[in-house]
């Protein structure tokens, strides 16, 4: 999935890794066949993996694949995610985007998260925005 979504995708191996550190958590939205039906069994429509270091909390990635964008799966891993990283206390979340995702940077938008910084050609020469958010406090606007 990673590979399809991000020209740079991390490895599996990368991906245990991660999940393999304390306060690293995922989830990954399977589509049940709702938005088209399939003869196909159900596979992955979009994850997201977060950790959590005391009270802040950092996505370290989400994605969704083609056919699911804009059926707001996105919205809805990232919702949980903050959901789950607040219930074990984390009081903010973070994270990161490449200035040029517009659709990415206005999903984060809407859930309350606020640029904070500026991280100058970090995606290749693109330029990534740092963001943030109070959790259990953040409106999601529609």
């Amino acid at each position: 999935m990673h590979a399809v979504c991000f020209a740079e995708p991390w490895s599996v191996r990368s991906m245990v890794e991660v999940l393999a550190m304390p306060g690293a958590e995922g989830l990954i939205a399977v589509d049940g066949g709702s938005l088209r039906p399939s003869p196909d069994a159900p596979g992955p429509a979009g994850l997201v993996l977060w950790g959590r270091v005391l009270d802040e909390a950092e996505i370290l990635t989400i994605a969704v694949l083609p056919p699911w964008r804009r059926h707001g799966v996105g919205g809805r891993l990232l919702a949980a995610a903050m959901d789950a990283a607040a219930a074990v206390g984390a009081a903010s979340m973070f994270l990161e985007a490449a200035a040029d995702n517009a659709a990415a940077l206005a999903l984060y938008h809407r859930h309350g998260f606020e640029r904070v910084g500026l991280r100058k050609g970090y995606y290749g020469g693109v330029d990534a925005v740092t963001m943030r958010c109070r959790l259990g406090w953040a409106v999601i606007a529609p």
